[in-house]
This record gives structure tokens, sequence and C-alpha cells, in this order.
């Protein structure tokens, strides 16, 4: 099961026909025709998806999109360790930090104030309400209480990750080699921008359900990792045990 938060009519539409697998749908606070923005749609946007995920039987897939989705998405599943199966983050970056996302926020209000095109793109993608939830996500960047999940977070995850960017953006492009590195499973999508649902709807679902087929068989890079890492201790333990063994054996011959 994966639960998808966004706008959810605008951004995984086009995803619906392709989804083989039970999928939860899920509005992020103050989104689409919502009425009504939070004071900190971060914070309630993670509570909303922590409930969700504590309703299913069985441990979902969560899934987010953008610099808000995805980091709620990883907020909430890493406070619930037991009951998640795994997280995958489109369109996002853990080498961005808050001062560049402020920057970037700051820049679209500014090209939205001068250009109606744009402010109805925004109004498409979000809601009516993107310009206060715009400042509220700046707010909450500036007080901590939406904190991006970075490179260290991902190290520390409790569970598989996968990042799925769109090829034709040149941050989000150099942001799967240090992702990989750090531990998730990574997918590039040809022809696709900062919104892959949108983009490549097909694509999209075939990876996130790819990832949760592998999830569930365990040949996740995450899985990977445990399994070397009990290689070593392994190894580690078998020396130890053959040391012992030889100085046991060495103080026996000069007895």
């Amino acid at each position: 099961m994966h639960g998808l938060m966004g706008t959810e009519d605008t951004h995984y539409e086009g995803c619906r026909r392709w989804w083989t697998d039970s999928v939860t749908e899920l509005r992020l606070p103050g989104h689409g025709a919502e009425g009504g923005v939070p004071s900190h749609p971060a914070a309630a946007a993670v509570d909303r998806v922590r409930g969700s995920i504590v309703e299913h039987t069985e441990p979902p897939v969560v899934v987010g999109l953008s610099y808000l989705g995805a980091a709620v998405a990883f907020r909430a599943a890493e406070t619930l360790p037991d009951r998640v199966a795994g997280v995958v983050m489109s369109g996002y970056s853990f080498l961005v930090s808050p001062g560049t996302l402020n920057r970037w926020l700051e820049g679209f209000t500014r090209i939205a104030a001068r250009q109606q095109r744009t402010r109805d793109h925004f109004a498409e993608l979000h809601g009516r309400n993107w310009e206060k939830l715009l400042t509220a996500t700046f707010d909450e960047l500036s007080d901590g209480c939406l904190r991006l999940p970075g490179l260290d977070d991902l190290r520390q995850f409790h569970a598989p990750v996968q990042l799925v960017n769109g090829a034709l953006l040149q941050n989000e492009r150099n942001a799967i080699g240090p992702a990989a590195a750090a531990g998730a499973d990574v997918a590039v999508v040809a022809g696709a921008g900062h919104v892959v649902p949108v983009d490549a709807p097909r694509v999209f679902a075939a990876s996130v359900e790819e990832f949760a087929d592998r999830v569930d068989t365990g040949r996740t890079a995450f899985h990977e990792r445990r399994r070397a890492a009990a290689r070593t201790l392994h190894t580690a333990a078998t020396t130890k045990n053959a040391d012992t063994t030889d100085a046991s054996a060495g103080e026996g011959a000069h007895v």
C-alpha cells in the first residue's frame, strides 16, 4: 500500500490507471480545495500521515512529492519505525539546505507577483491557498518546525528509501549519486522534470511498485547494507574467537 501526498487530483491523477496495488491518497493540509491553511502545515501534515500509517493493517510504502511532501513522508515515517515498509521521495534533493529552499520560494513568489500565468499554475498545482502555504513554509523552515532530511538522516533511516527524480533538472540529477552512496535506491526518469508523477505517470507508478516488490523480498539497498553489516560482525566475531583459541593453545604450550 502506498500513501500519496500532495494535491492528489493534480499530482497523481495520471497514475491512477497504472496502479496495480492498493493505494491510499492523502491531501496535504491547505492544499487543493481544502479550506484554510494551518499555522504549521508541515506539522499538521506529519500528524495526518502518521494517523493514516497506523490505520493500515500492513506497513505501507509512503510516497511524498517535492520538498514539502517528501520531507513530510520521511519525518512521519521515521517516528513509526515498526509501522512503515519504506518511503519513496520524488522531486527532492538531500543536498538542498533550508536557506536554498527559502531563496527558491522567495523567487517563486516574486515571479508569481508579476505573472498571472504563473499564479494560475501554482493555484492549479497547490490550490487557491498557495500563497499562504508558501508563507507558512517560510516560517516553518525558519523556526525548525520543518526540517529537510539530509544525507545523515538518510544514512540513519530505519527502512528502505527510494529517490525518484526527473532527468530534466540538473539539481535533481545531481542529487541521485549522493543519495545512492548514502543508501537509497534511486531512479532517474527521462523526459520528466520536478513533478515526475505528472510528467511520466506510468513510469512513476511502475517505479514505485517495483520498489515495493523489492521491499517485500528484501532486495533493496537498505537490505543489502544490513546483510553486509551482519557479515562484517560475523567475520569479526569469528576472527576474535580464532585469536582467543590460538592464545589459549599458546598458553597451554608453555605450561
